[in-house]
């Protein structure tokens, strides 16, 4: 079982990477977030990995943090939930919002990640309530961001701007803005880099 690759960034696209580990290329699927958080192709990276096997072969998925493979690995033990969906739901949502709107039963925002219908969102509500309180999200690490990051995060995208554009704006503005700034301020500075 393959748990983790190290090697060469051959090459990367918003949903597969290629990595070379001694001469050896490996197609590995990831999310957009894990897409923003990789370093430069022909950079030297580690990224975990779970080998998913299929009638006709075997599929690799990518995470750069132990909680995203975590939260994946929670999602494919749902009925009905494969490894792409779930880096669907990983691709279009934070991990804290994620967990959020499970918390809260917010099915609206569940059922707009792609894939996802209502009847599927109702689902994973209902199968997942109870276990992710006990997931436990990082203030530090992979960094997932504070309260501020992630809900103007979420403000952009309910404007119509993709996972990873309202995520690479906010990181942009962040870093110059003081630890103080209000979401309104960051959603604010995010619009400016997007040209709205």
């Amino acid at each position: 079982m393959i748990a983790q690759l190290t090697g060469t960034l051959v090459s990367k696209n918003k949903n597969r990477i290629i990595v070379d580990v001694s001469g050896i290329g490996y197609e590995v699927h990831i999310s957009l977030s894990a897409f923003t958080e990789l370093a430069a192709e022909n950079s030297k990276i580690k990224i975990l990995i779970y080998q998913h096997f299929r009638d006709n072969g075997v599929e690799l998925f990518g995470f750069v943090s132990e909680f995203e493979k975590e939260l994946f690995l929670l999602l494919i033990g749902i009925s009905g939930v494969g490894p792409k969906t779930a880096m669907e739901i990983l691709s279009n949502t934070s991990i804290t919002g994620f967990k959020r709107a499970i918390i809260s039963k917010d099915v609206k925002t569940i059922s707009s990640i792609k894939g996802i219908g209502k009847k599927t969102a109702e689902k994973l509500i209902f199968e997942l309530k109870d276990k992710i309180k006990e997931f436990y999200v990082p203030e530090s690490g992979m960094p997932v961001p504070g309260a501020s990051f992630d809900e103007a995060i979420e403000a952009l995208r309910s404007l119509g701007f993709t996972y990873v554009q309202a995520k690479e704006s906010v990181d942009n503005v962040v870093g110059a803005m003081r630890s103080s700034s209000s979401t309104q301020d960051i959603i604010r500075e995010a619009l400016k880099k997007l040209g709205r």
